[in-house]
């Protein structure tokens, strides 16, 4: 890379020096003086252009020779003759370990939050709903109209007397019983 760039500084210098050859032999010489300083810039503007033209050359032959490298490596075939690329070869190392978590047991265990299915008093025409001791049995308290009660998330419906009844209890007494479904409105997703 460094003759085509000297090639190519050294063109530039006789191009230059040609020039000032030629504006030199203007009227200041006589004749004959004149006609030997036009003789030589013209050989130095025939050097300049030589030069510029190896320069040239060699940044080409450099170039297909970069190019022939590149594709002997890459294992293509250069003037019938087929070149092989090395495989790498890979090291297998152990696999890395992976930690496994541990159980802290400082931290307090999660418990399930009891989900809370709430029902109103509906249907009972204003009489009332009867709150009793076990389904169907003696009665407790009168719920009126419309009071909020909570229903007992552990004890499923139970039937007695054909009606389904519901373990209870109510939100602003706390007072618990059963109490018979179909007069309930009970929350939807609490069936």
């Amino acid at each position: 890379m460094l003759i085509p760039i000297a090639l190519t500084l050294a063109g530039l210098f006789a191009a230059i020096a040609t020039y000032r050859g030629i504006r030199r032999g203007g009227a200041r010489f006589y004749t004959l003086e004149r006609e030997a300083i036009l003789r030589r810039a013209s050989f130095t503007l025939a050097g300049a252009v030589l030069m510029f033209l190896a320069a040239i050359g060699l940044l080409f032959t450099q170039l297909q020779q970069t190019s022939e490298q590149e594709a002997a490596e890459a294992g293509a075939i250069i003037e019938g003759v087929e070149t092989t690329t090395p495989t790498p070869e890979v090291e297998v190392l152990p696999p890395p370990l992976t930690p496994t978590p541990t159980e802290d047991t400082s931290l307090p265990t999660p418990t399930p939050t009891p989900i809370i299915c709430r029902a109103v008093v509906q249907g009972t025409q204003g009489n009332g709903l009867l709150l009793r001791r076990t389904p169907g049995g003696d009665e407790i308290t009168t719920l009126p109209e419309a009071t909020l009660i909570t229903l007992a998330p552990d004890e499923p419906p139970q039937e007695a007397n054909g009606l389904v009844w519901r373990k209870v209890s109510s939100v602003v007494s706390g007072q618990e019983g059963w109490v018979a479904q179909d007069y309930l409105d009970i929350e939807p997703g609490c069936q």
